[in-house]
This record gives structure tokens, C-alpha cells and sequence, in this order.
């Protein structure tokens, strides 16, 4: 196995927080880590961020369909222009300290790829950029035939020659789904045993605290059978669903490192506008560290305090709202530094109870819901 994790500190109030060494060839970060998206759109991009404080660990999130990949398949220009988008995403990335993660999401309509398909998505992976890559998620797909696709890929996988470390991916499937894959997980030694990604789907973790729950007992007891801590990185995670009523959206995202998290990354997935979702909660919205609130743009300027020295201003952001994402990126990645060092000190409860709106929907019972749920014994 070529990624190594180490254990360093844990919290004292919050006992599923807490700081993990992550290294992979002569690359390492501490945690607790928000990961920078390297997207080919410009305003998505956070790798462009300079602040070393927030740098460390980089994704790189695809989506494909099936009629995308079929025309790399079979048409030499496009595969050569998706590698060149990756390519140019990863531009600011410094390659000899940052350590890169590939995530694609393959949309096959619900049906298992086939041989030839299942080899081009790991040759779309095998990329010499990329430190680390996962299986990819295939929305659409039951369990049962996800684990079928996972059998192939890894016999595709054996015979070839990959250069990232491949680790497990478990999307979001129910607990007894989840339970199955970890089963089939731990019997396979192609992947990597101490690093784990999890596809929230666009949720956040105190809505689906009982998933959350589900996924670090599963992890707790394979660090248990391997001896070693397992890294447990979230995609597609999202602060919370706004509604009229807020005057801020709590921010459930960075509430996952209170619950045995160890990065999370940014949400991919795309909102479908329709009668279900209003135009609020499609609004762009600013994250406020001092409070642990996101507010819309028209609230924001007369809350969030921009005093202190950062990359993107509250005023950049009014004068051209498509930055939004880099100064939420880089609040995000400053808070997860905070709390990486709130935890060595043992105070991590104290400092997220000091936040107003984590005291708000009952967050820090759900906190203690999916302690309770992940720390207890299996019968």
C-alpha cells in the first residue's frame, strides 16, 4: 500500500476528531483538510488560491456521461482535450508538495459498464498527475451492480499499469448497502485500506447523520482489523438547504470534521431548477466564520466582518459575484487549519458550541447521535 496514515492527536470533547497525518511518497498534509477543486472553469478553480495555509491536498472531479465517453473512445481529439483540461486545472498545483486526488462520476444511464468502457474510465485515472485516484461513482447504479462494475474494474486494474494509488469509493447507498461494500472492500488488496471516499450526493452530514454514522463505525472497526487510521475524504457535500425563514444557513459542512472526517471537498453535483427548489436556495451564499453561518449577498455586507487579511474581500465578491466560491474556499480552509489546531488542544467542543448557528436545528445533537451510533459495539 503506498499511502500511509498516522494518528496524531484526538480530541477530547468530540472523540471522532482529529488529526491525521496523510502521506503518499514524499508528500504529506495534516488534518483536519478542506481539499481545493481543480475545475477547468476559471471561477471554479480554487487552486488559484495562494495562501499555503489552505493548500495541501487537491481534487480533481469529472463528470462524464456516456455519450462523452464514447466519443474519447473512439475519437482521438476529445480524449486528447479532456487530458488537456485536466492538465491545465492542475496548473498551480505544486506538484512535489501537493498531494492530487482524481474523482469521476460516470453516468451510464443505470447500466454496468462493459470491458472496453470500464478500461477507458481507468485510463481516463491513470493520469501522472494524480497522487491518488477512486473508483469511480456511477449514480443510477444499485449496489449489487455497482460491486459487479467494482469486479471488473479491478480486473482491468490488475493488468494494467496504474500510477495512482487506487482507493475505494462508496456512494451514497443505503446502511445495508454500505455495510456490503465495506465487506467487499476489505477482501480486495488491489485498493488501498486506509483511505476512503464517500459521495454525500449533494446532502450535508447532519441530515444524513445517520449515514454518517454508518460509514465511521464501518471505518473504526476496519482500522481495528489493519491497525492503522483510515482517511475518510467527503465529495459533493453541501452546507445545508436554505430556506426563506434564515436569515443564514448553518454550515453543516465544516460541522463533518466533528464526526470523524478528515477532508471534504467541494459539492459537483448540479441543482436541477424546478418547483422543488427555490430561486433562494439557488442564491449565492457567503460563509461567516465568526458565526458559522452562510448569508446571501445582500445580508453578508452588513454581517461578515472583513477585517482580517484575506486572499478574496467580501468586496471583491460584490463587485463580481462568480469569485463567491474562492472566498468561501479559502474561509473554508482556514477554518479546517483552525480546528486542526483547536483539536491538538483538545478544545474542538468548546470552539464549535461558540458558534451561534451550530447551536441552531439541533446540529450538536445530531453531532452526538452519530458519536453514540459510531462508537458503539457491534453485537
Amino acid at each position: 500500500m503506498r499511502i500511509k496514515t498516522k494518528l496524531l492527536d484526538l480530541d477530547e470533547g468530540f472523540r471522532l476528531a482529529r488529526n491525521i497525518e496523510l502521506s503518499i511518497e514524499s508528500k504529506e498534509i495534516v488534518t483536519p483538510k478542506k481539499a481545493l477543486s481543480a475545475s477547468q472553469d476559471k471561477y471554479h478553480n480554487e487552486t488559484v488560491l495562494k495562501n499555503d495555509a489552505i493548500r495541501g491536498l487537491i481534487e480533481v472531479y469529472r463528470h462524464i456521461d456516456r455519450e462523452k465517453l464514447h466519443k474519447m473512445m473512439t475519437e482521438n481529439s476529445h480524449a486528447a482535450k479532456f487530458g488537456y483540461e485536466v492538465s491545465s486545472s492542475l496548473r498551480e498545483v505544486k506538484p512535489d508538495k501537493e498531494i492530487t486526488v482524481g474523482i469521476v462520476e460516470y453516468d451510464g444511464k443505470g447500466e454496468v459498464p462493459n470491458t472496453r468502457e470500464t478500461s477507458f474510465l481507468l485510463d481516463i485515472l491513470n493520469n501522472p498527475r494524480l497522487d491518488m485516484a477512486t473508483v469511480p461513482i456511477l449514480p443510477r447504479l444499485t449496489c449489487e451492480n455497482y460491486i459487479k462494475f467494482l469486479d471488473r474494474f479491478a480486473e482491468v486494474y490488475k493488468s494494467s499499469s496504474f500510477l495512482p494509488a487506487l482507493a475505494p469509493c462508496i456512494p451514497h447507498y443505503s446502511s445495508l448497502d454500505i455495510a456490503d461494500l465495506f465487506e467487499y472492500y476489505a477482501k480486495k488488496d488491489v485498493f488501498e485500506n486506509n483511505l476512503i471516499c464517500v459521495d454525500f450526493n449533494g446532502s450535508n452530514p447532519v441530515s444524513q447523520y445517520i449515514f454518517v454514522s454508518m460509514i465511521v463505525r464501518e471505518a473504526i472497526m476496519l482500522e481495528k482489523e489493519f491497525g492503522q487510521p483510515i482517511f475518510l475524504h467527503a465529495v459533493n457535500l453541501k452546507y445545508g438547504k436554505a430556506t426563506r425563514k434564515q436569515i443564514a444557513v448553518p454550515a453543516k459542512d465544516l460541522i463533518i470534521f466533528t464526526m470523524g472526517f478528515d477532508s471534504f471537498g467541494a459539492n459537483h453535483k448540479i441543482v436541477p431548477i424546478s418547483s422543488a427548489i427555490g430561486a433562494y436556495e439557488l442564491k449565492t451564499k457567503l460563509l461567516n466564520r465568526a458565526d458559522y453561518g452562510y448569508y446571501s449577498l445582500n445580508i453578508a455586507k452588513d454581517i461578515i466582518d472583513d477585517a482580517r487579511s484575506y486572499e478574496i474581500k467580501l468586496g471583491d465578491v460584490l463587485s463580481n459575484e462568480k469569485v463567491a466560491k474562492f472566498f468561501n474556499a479559502e474561509r473554508q480552509g482556514l477554518e479546517a487549519t483552525k480546528i486542526s489546531e483547536v483539536i491538538t488542544e483538545h478544545e474542538l467542543k468548546k470552539y464549535i458550541e461558540s458558534k451561534t448557528h451550530m447551536r441552531n436545528e439541533r446540529i450538536l445533537e445530531k453531532v452526538r447521535k452519530v458519536h453514540e451510533n459510531a462508537l458503539q459495539k457491534r453485537l
